[in-house]
């Protein structure tokens, strides 16, 4: 084994001990501070059909989200592979640390797309799905701040999100727009060096070429208004919830907590963001004076939901490409331990 593989693996198995720390912790603080009985009353209030409504509510949005996917990637890829991939991705992030779905399921489309693709274009085709997630997710968040009492930091933190994605996906139109001329201004500044030049320039090339939905207004804005659909669906979950357990809920609500748990998972944590939901949606809750026991059976609902419809739509789509799990596993790892944009 060479230095480089055992400093990766050291380095890996580091990352990998901060996540499953941050995830016990999360769980431990939930744990001590929720009252059981209340918990399982809440539990009580739900009906088979009020799952069965969560559950479609779900899946329509993976529909959704599998057409943006679609969109982002073109033509050249078919709405089945995007739909399956993504399924398989989320199955990845559900059993691997660090959300390497995203790898992974930028590993099946090059395999899978109609014509020569390369990696980093279509892992830039995901990053751009990723940022447009973010953008919508602090806008719902943006639009409770004036229904919110008091609070100040939080609605700084929103502000200065929503500022810092805007001037990225500022950074990134203009790039991709003067692609051609940014990449000659940094050969001409940088070429010098042959790690620039022949690695980290093409690579930059491929990954700006991935990001030209930006240079596409019309399909930029469809993307962003499905996408905005997808959340509502997951809003809509969070609202049939309180419709059953809470006895005075906001209707806006959910555009708190939806933005809320989903930003806290994206921390790292362990696999399928085990515990760090949760404690998302149950600080969220407890901004409006939910109880943390009610809170914390609403989010392990909506998470559960969240991980197992996409790990068996996951394992159909890795059989449907002819695919398997474990090399799958193998590649997703291998390409990670790698350059993601090489």
């Amino acid at each position: 084994m060479t230095e480089a593989s055992k400093g990766f693996r050291a380095g890996d198995f580091a990352r990998f001990a901060v996540a499953l720390l941050i995830s016990g912790l999360a769980i431990w603080l939930l744990v001590r501070q929720i009252d059981l009985q209340a918990f399982l009353n809440a539990f009580r209030s739900l009906t088979p059909l009020m799952m069965v409504l969560i559950i479609a509510c779900f899946t329509l949005g993976l529909l959704v989200r599998g057409l943006v996917c679609w969109l982002i990637l073109g033509k050249e890829f078919t709405f089945s592979a995007a739909f399956w991939a993504m399924n398989a991705g989320y199955l990845l992030n559900s059993i691997l640390p660090f959300r390497l779905g995203e790898v992974g399921r930028a590993v099946l489309l090059v395999r899978h797309g109609k014509g020569k693709h390369n990696y980093p274009e279509v892992f830039a085709a995901i990053v751009t799905e990723r940022m447009m997630d973010l953008m919508i997710g602090s806008l719902f968040f943006l639009a409770t701040l004036p229904l919110m009492v008091g609070e100040s930091n939080l609605k700084r933190v929103v502000i200065i999100t929503a500022i810092a994605l805007l001037i990225g996906s500022v950074i990134i139109f203009f790039s991709a727009w003067r692609r051609e001329n940014l990449i000659g201004w940094l050969d001409h500044r940088f070429g010098s060096k042959k790690l620039i030049k022949n690695k980290i320039l093409p690579a930059l090339d491929k990954l700006l070429t991935g990001f030209q939905i930006f240079l596409k207004p019309k399909l930029f804005f469809t993307a962003f208004l499905l996408l905005a659909i997808s959340w509502v669906m997951s809003m809509v979950e969070f609202g049939i919830l309180q419709h059953a357990i809470l006895d005075h809920p906001q209707w806006w609500w959910p555009l708190l907590i939806t933005p809320a748990s989903a930003f806290v998972n994206a921390l790292p944590s362990a696999p399928a963001g085990l515990g760090v939901f949760e404690a998302g949606a149950v600080a969220a809750y407890s901004l409006v004076g939910v109880g943390k026991a009610d809170a914390l059976a609403m989010a392990l609902v909506v998470h559960a939901v969240q991980v197992i419809i996409p790990i068996f739509l996951g394992m159909i789509g890795i059989y449907l490409m002819g695919e398997n799990l474990g090399s799958l596993v193998r590649s997703t790892r291998s390409q990670a331990g790698g350059s993601k944009l090489g």
